[in-house]
């Protein structure tokens, strides 16, 4: 088809590196996962403490009424 380029597979961003430069060490890696991963679930449950609104819980109650009758 005219205009169309041929698609180029991306690189993963988590291992993109700048042209010349080294990978950092797998356990250079492995130590900013386990950060990720770790501010992940302190973000998470910081959400789950979070009380559910007053206007959610009224709509779950009316919802869990319909389905009783």
């Amino acid at each position: 088809m005219p205009g169309k380029t041929r698609a180029r597979p991306r690189k993963d961003p988590a291992n993109a590196v700048a042209p010349g430069a080294k990978p950092p060490p797998r356990a250079v890696q492995a130590g900013v996962d386990r950060y990720i991963v770790g501010q992940l679930k302190v973000i998470y449950d910081e959400v789950l403490a979070e009380p559910i609104p007053d206007r959610l819980m009224q709509l779950l109650d009316r919802l869990d009424d319909d389905g009783k009758n």
